[in-house]
């Protein structure tokens, strides 16, 4: 299991613990690349030299020490970086012209409402209904939403909601079949880039669950959503991504100058671009992608590596049959290095035979796993290689990813594709902006009870996108019109606003309420009732000579 205390749960990865060797399908092939899918994978025959012995790399540590920043901002800050201003007018434009190309009609949505949109959207990943129109029921109604905007609205918006230009001529020779949401996938790809890898590295695919119909649709047996889009993902230990790429179906996603590495080393080869290179930093990933010679192409660059490996790929090595490992039974492993002590191999005996490759580790120092007993009925130590250990320990960054974004997914259900990789890569955005905050909480000291779990930094980011630069509504008559007054109940205690708005400076207006009993002011420091509230925080300020809490209240 890994337990990082800022999920404040337990996580088993669905494919980041090594207990026995798998077989999973042939590889498909991959995007982003066009050479024929025939593209040879890395050979099989016996081109390596492969020696006995006690596998003694000369030169391992890592030499890569970046800064990290120590300021913690506001949840919305760090959402921003990946949907940016622009990313918002963007969708605007599109979806108005989408309805207007399609229905003949007027949408005449804004980027304001487009940004409510996404806060409905990720107030709804928190709260789980089961329906969405739940949310305007009278019985279940939630006023956050509700409020924002109307449930015909909604929909209409979600069914329209585009990035691009549905009916511009495209490149007749482009195989890329995500074409219609690629302004939004390179600008979160563009921010996962700016950001400061560590020393240890997974690579491993990801699932953008999605039933209907589309081109690329894979079914990745063993994956908790195995039906979808596929998208290789670069990830940190700790989850946060650096790097991904679509697979876009066979045929495509061999590079030509890789080509001799398959589709796998391929796409490999493609993720570590951005790595710093000759620093010894390590990468982990699972026998989808691993080869000997994609570990040594990797070594060249100064990138070291470790995976399991298929059978099939081991490059002529001779080691123990399986039968011959059952036969010494668990914990149990062979080694055998390269000629010039560059590639590692070790077969291990766990319930089944793990088959690991390494160009920094071997069997080293031997470590012990738990594992449950038929024979005797209880829980039995067994001696464990270190390379499996350290496997163990840092390949699980993808899954964690794939964990928290499970927690209060940005999802509902659709026929239309693009709206489902919109709504994913929103969801990935704002679990990756959770873990660029983790970081630099943690750099920055913040004790656990001080930090935002994921449930309450998803809710900071929906409360400032329905309320940041919210146009205020025209209520009642003119102002010179005093024929009615209407009085309207007012609670005895609103909720204060998230710092974000509170300092947006954006419509914070004064108003006068007529009622018989003062409330009380909402500044920490003041004690006084008031009658004045604010329009848009809906909390009672001091606004007289003496006291100007109003003022103070929303400036730092």
């Amino acid at each position: 299991r890994y337990f990082d205390p800022n999920l404040r749960c337990l996580f088993q990865p669905a494919n980041g613990q090594v207990t026995a060797s798998t077989t999973t399908a042939a590889l498909p092939a991959r995007p982003d690349a066009t050479v024929s899918s025939n593209a040879p994978a890395a050979s099989t025959k016996a081109e390596f030299k492969w020696v006995k012995k006690d596998f003694a790399p000369s030169d391992v540590d890592c030499h890569y020490n970046p800064e990290v920043a120590s300021t913690c901002q506001q949840p919305l800050v760090y959402f921003s970086k990946y949907f940016t201003e622009q990313i918002f007018e963007d969708l605007a434009e599109f979806t108005n012209r989408y309805v207007l190309q399609r229905d003949g009609a007027v949408l005449a949505t804004t980027k304001e409402e487009i940004k409510i949109f996404f806060g409905m959207l990720m107030l709804m990943g928190v709260l789980k209904y089961p329906r969405v129109r739940m949310y305007w029921q009278t019985a279940t109604r939630i006023p956050a939403i509700a409020d924002s905007m109307g449930v015909k609205r909604f929909f209409k918006i979600r069914g329209a909601l585009h990035i691009s230009d549905a009916n511009e001529e495209r490149d007749p020779n482009s195989q890329d079949k995500f074409w219609k949401v690629r302004p939004l996938l390179e600008a979160v790809r563009s921010r996962c880039l700016q950001l400061v890898p560590l020393e240890q590295n997974s690579i491993d695919e990801q699932m953008v669950p999605f039933t209907g119909r589309i081109a690329a649709k894979q079914f990745v047996k063993g994956k908790p959503n195995p039906e979808g889009v596929k998208v290789f993902v670069r990830c940190s230990f700790d989850g946060l991504a650096h790097d991904f790429e679509f697979y876009q179906g066979k045929g495509t996603g061999v590079s030509k100058e890789h080509a001799h590495l398959g589709l796998g080393g391929s796409v490999v080869m493609r993720l570590v671009e951005s790595l710093p290179k000759a620093q010894n930093i390590k990468c982990y990933m699972d026998n989808y992608f691993t080869s000997v010679k994609l570990f040594l192409e990797l070594k060249k660059i100064g990138i070291l590596a470790s995976g399991t490996i298929r059978g099939n790929r081991l490059a002529g090595c001779v080691m123990k049959t399986d039968k011959e490992m059952k036969k010494e039974g668990r914990g149990s492993y062979d080694e055998r290095v390269s000629q010039n002590d560059e590639v590692v191999l070790v077969r291990w005996q766990d319930n089944g035979t793990v088959n690991m490759a390494s160009t920094h580790l071997g069997v080293g120092n031997i470590g012990t796993v738990r594992r449950w007993s038929e024979s005797q009925k209880v829980h039995v130590d067994i001696d464990c290689p270190e390379v499996v250990l350290d496997y163990n320990k840092y390949m699980g960054g993808v899954d964690k990813l794939d964990f928290i974004m499970s927690l209060y997914p940005m999802r509902t259900r659709t026929k239309k594709w693009p709206v489902r990789v919109i709504s994913h890569f929103a969801s990935f955005a704002l679990s990756n902006s959770w873990l660029e905050y983790l970081r630099d909480a943690n750099k920055a000291g913040l004790l656990r009870k001080e930090t935002l779990d994921m449930m309450a930094f998803q809710t900071d980011v929906a409360n400032c996108l329905l309320n940041s630069n919210k146009p205020q509504k025209k209520r009642g008559r003119p102002s010179n019109d005093n024929s009615r007054t209407v009085k309207k109940k007012v609670p005895n205690a609103s909720p204060l606003p998230v710092s974000t708005v509170r300092y947006d400076g954006i419509n914070h207006w004064p108003q006068q309420v007529n009622m018989a009993n003062a409330q009380r002011c909402r500044r920490e420091e003041c004690t006084s009732k008031s009658r004045v509230r604010c329009r848009k925080c809906n909390i009672f300020l001091c606004l007289t000579s003496q006291n100007d809490c109003f003022y103070l209240f929303h400036t730092k």
